[in-house]
């Protein structure tokens, strides 16, 4: 079963999502060119979400570098002397990064940084019972007798019954996103969730914004800025689209319905509160979506409504750009079943805050997104 999250979200001038030039990112879409939030910049900001965070705060993961330098800082916890836990720290550089050979200590920069950071040369995503397993392991070959510049060797060792492989994480933002390393120490898990790039449903107009600071201790007469700069922001309606296995997200989760079921209501409500926070204490885009659709399907492919807006909406007397958004997905909503049917769809809910006229879809609006969470919640079989 799938579960697809379809939203309209028009943002004031912005620049949420940067690239290299300091300029809102963009792309080209149906000929034309189109703002773009990045699907990357989007499950950040739901994984550092405050709701997201605070009901899964339990199963959370770090994305990160620093895993050489959580064992070594552990493995101080648990009584190991400094430079014994640091050498074993350095050893550990490699251990995301297939490519380097078992038990060999890394004399390259890690990460862009210096050896004695502790980095890995690949980020990770790993839990904190991840890191605490490792220092374990490596804490008992210890108390054996073994040296520490050894025990990373032995726990790299494919012939060795101390090989470190770390079994699936219990991580609900693991199990949502996936996780993929070269490395045999870590297992692999098949992200449950995909997003799209979110792309503007209008033509986009990029603006510069030349902006300049006075020095507040200037002496009097003096003239000129203390700095002077220029960025890029732009106002567009966005529409995105992402989408939740729900099997696989059982399946990635230990088949756990009670926390499969949170953490998929947690992905809904944080999908719809995150906001990117590109530029946001300059500009201050809080604007929270218009619409959410959502549609559970049991079987059948999923369908992203973005050729809704092949052509680019453009508002009018009657409509605001919001208006004719909302009403161009539904049209295409009603076009699309009408050719490939709604055989396998167990509830398509609506949420429109504004006025919108819903045809395809007008006998399944819901009056709040409470309702929206619930009645998706309630047709999957967690």
């Amino acid at each position: 079963m799938k579960v697809e999250l379809h939203i309209i979200q028009n943002f004031a001038p912005s620049c949420l999502n940067r690239d290299d030039t300091n300029t809102p990112k963009d792309c080209e879409f149906g000929g034309h060119r189109r703002a773009r939030i990045s699907s990357q910049c989007i499950k950040r900001a739901v994984r550092w979400n405050g709701g997201f965070q605070e009901q899964l705060a339990e199963y959370l993961s770090s994305r990160s570098l620093r895993f050489p330098n959580q064992v070594a800082e552990q493995l101080q916890k648990m009584g190991v002397a400094a430079g014994s836990a640091k050498t074993i720290g350095k050893s550990l550089q490699d251990i995301a990064k297939k490519e380097a050979k078992d038990g060999e200590e890394s004399t390259k920069k890690g990460g862009g940084q210096e050896l004695d950071i502790l980095k890995t040369p690949q980020i990770i995503f790993y839990t904190s019972e991840e890191v605490q397993e490792c220092a374990k392991i490596i804490k008992s070959l210890l108390d054996q007798g073994m040296k520490p510049q050894d025990c990373v060797k032995e726990i790299r060792n494919k012939k060795s019954k101390h090989f470190l492989q770390l079994p699936k994480p219990r991580s609900a933002d693991i199990a949502l996103f996936g996780r993929m390393t070269t490395s045999d120490h870590f297992m692999d898990v098949d992200a449950a969730c995909q997003v799209a790039h979110a792309i503007s449903t209008n033509k986009v107009m990029m603006d510069m914004d030349f902006y300049t600071a006075v020095d507040d201790l200037q002496p009097k007469g003096e003239t000129g800025a203390g700095m002077m700069g220029i960025t890029g922001f732009n106002s567009s309606c966005f529409y995105r689209y992402s989408l939740v296995d729900t099997k696989q997200l059982w399946s990635n989760l230990g088949e756990d319905k009670e926390l499969s079921r949170k953490t998929l209501e947690a992905f809904l409500r944080a999908s719809v509160s995150a906001i990117p926070t590109g530029k946001q204490n300059s500009m201050a885009a809080h604007n929270p979506p218009e619409v959410i659709f959502a549609v559970v399907r049991e079987k059948g492919a999923p369908m992203s409504l973005a050729n809704a807006f092949i052509t680019p909406i453009r508002p009018s007397k009657e409509k605001s750009l919001m208006q004719a958004s909302i009403e161009a997905m539904d049209d295409y909503w009603g076009r699309l079943t009408t050719v490939y049917g709604e055989n396998g769809v167990k509830s398509r809910p609506i949420c429109l805050v504004g006025d919108a006229e819903l045809k395809a879809l007008k006998d399944q609006q819901v009056g709040s997104f409470d309702k929206l969470v619930t009645l998706v919640l309630n047709s999957v079989p967690f």
